[in-house]
């Protein structure tokens, strides 16, 4: 079972709101999530600009802004969890810059898990998906505006590094406490320039030997973090777009209600960054599926 015994959840008093309580409600124990932080963060008390806080504040003046925020968001956990909620949930209120207070809570709370939604248009608050993908220090869970509570295909893209190794045994856990959804293990060949495609082995050619030696690779991936062959599916495609963030998310679109698994960093053969930056592109670009970041 996983242990992301303490999750945060970016609050923004959006209708984004209710689809990630939805989403933890159907999927904490499988997360191990024991106690939930709801956070919402305002630039500034003395000028609250969100519709709802202004409505409660003609019938309750008195009400402190925060105290107002604070039984906005009780009542769309109310809502969701009902009177009795079925792990410790808390609502904290703080002022300042959303992104730098996101990033100080995480570390203040010791969470393990971040939960964020991801709106389709930007609304300017700073907070990214990308930016928060590289500096936040606990793993991230985003989940799209649009995006179901249903999961039934695990998805992990695979480079063979340390990293993926993670990733795809947090998928493997997470199978078990659901319902042994299968998990996808997607490895991208990455192509070399074309004059090498005319060199030795011409019965198969260049790329036959790429795709066996990632067959190869795979194999002694999986030996040495003690991943049995029967508990993934690999899946194996040419990066013939030269984009490995746009063949992962359009593996993912192709498949039904897929949950993305990624580790923060990783290597390929080619550049020891790059898999770190897909994972930002990744994390920027993802619209219909969630995506859990692990580190």
């Amino acid at each position: 079972m996983l242990a992301f015994k303490r999750a945060l959840m970016a609050i923004d008093l959006s209708e984004l709101d209710l689809q990630l309580l939805h989403f933890i409600k159907r999927h904490h124990r499988a997360l191990g999530i024991q106690k939930l932080y709801a956070l919402h963060i305002m630039p500034d008390f003395t000028d609250p600009a969100h519709p709802e806080v202004d409505f409660q504040k003609r019938f309750a003046p008195e009400s402190p802004v925060d105290e107002r925020v604070k039984s906005a968001i009780q009542a769309r956990v109310g809502e969701v969890f009902g009177e009795a909620p079925e792990l410790e949930i808390e609502i904290e209120v703080r002022e300042g810059k959303p992104y730098e207070k996101l990033l100080h809570w995480t570390k203040i709370k010791e969470v393990d898990l971040l939960i964020m939604g991801k709106k389709r248009l930007s609304e300017g608050s700073g907070i990214t998906a990308k930016r928060v993908a590289r500096n936040v220090h606990a793993a991230v869970l985003f989940v799209p505006d649009g995006a179901g509570t249903e999961i039934t295909n695990l998805v992990v893209p695979n480079d063979f590094s340390e990293n993926a190794a993670r990733a795809l045994k947090v998928a493997l856990k997470l199978s078990r406490a659901m319902k042994g959804q299968p998990v996808h293990s997607l490895h991208i060949v990455d192509l070399p320039p074309g004059q090498y495609y005319n060199r030795s082995a011409p019965d198969r050619g260049y790329l036959g030997m790429l795709k066996e030696s990632a067959h190869l690779a795979a194999g002694k991936f999986r030996e040495a973090h003690g991943i049995a062959d029967d508990d993934i599916v690999d899946v194996y495609q040419e990066n013939s777009r030269n984009n490995l963030a746009a063949h992962v998310l359009r593996y993912a679109s192709d498949h039904k209600e897929v949950l993305l698994v990624m580790g923060a960093k990783g290597h390929t053969p080619f550049e020891t960054f790059l898999f770190g930056s897909v994972t930002e592109r990744i994390a920027q670009g993802v619209e219909g599926q969630p995506l859990l970041i692990v580190r």
